[in-house]
């Protein structure tokens, strides 16, 4: 598998130095989502002495499973990077004897040395991007519970659901459970006991 890194040393070694890095790229990872268009932009590398600037825009196109009706759909994505890391050293265009590295103390570095692995480092903002729960569209029907049919392809010949079974049964518990309230609440009443008085009364007479 073919990663693309770039040696950012000479930015790091001279402060001040911008330098910008065309990108046409198509991750390979099998953690990436797949593409169906490679992520195009530019790459804005910057040092500012004990600081490297990193910097961009890009945008692609991912190809994702619908939550609903598992078909796939294209989703256009679009997004900007900016990141910044420490130097530490002298860098060398400040003083012939030095030379200032990357820390990059990340869980998940892209910096190995001074060269930044472009691949990592999009992979994380492309997966950044994905959504926690994938529609093709708003009005995504879905599947069928019964047949498993695309009900965005027409109908189905099922017969229509009433509900779903524990979805029933929490409902009777609910009425059942307000009836016995209730019940509760009319024996424990001042009319009802003023009521079972007078019954008592009348039948004593």
């Amino acid at each position: 598998m073919k990663l693309l890194r770039l040696d950012l040393n000479d930015v790091v070694q001279h402060p001040g130095r911008r330098v910008e890095y065309p990108i046409e790229l198509w991750l390979e990872r099998e953690e990436a989502p797949p593409q169906s268009e490679p992520i195009r932009g530019t790459l804005i590398a910057e040092s500012g002495g004990r600081i490297l600037r990193i910097s961009g825009t890009f945008k692609t196109v991912l190809w994702l499973e619908c939550g609903r009706c598992l078909e796939y759909y294209q989703l256009p994505v679009e997004f900007e990077i900016h990141e910044e890391f420490p130097l530490v050293g002298i860098p060398s265009g400040l003083s012939p004897q030095g030379y200032a590295s990357v820390e990059d103390r990340d869980s998940f570095p892209v910096f190995e040395g001074n060269i930044l692995n472009v691949d990592e480092l999009l992979r994380q903002y492309v997966i950044l991007q994905l959504p926690l729960a994938p529609i093709c569209r708003p009005d995504c029907k879905g599947l069928c519970p019964s047949c498993g049919k695309n009900l965005n392809q027409g109908e189905c010949s099922c017969p229509p659901r009433k509900g779903h079974p524990a979805f029933e049964v929490l409902a009777r518990l609910w009425y059942e459970q307000d009836e016995v309230h209730s019940s509760a609440e009319r024996e424990s009443s001042p009319l009802a006991t003023h009521e079972e008085t007078i019954s008592q009364d009348e039948g004593g007479m």
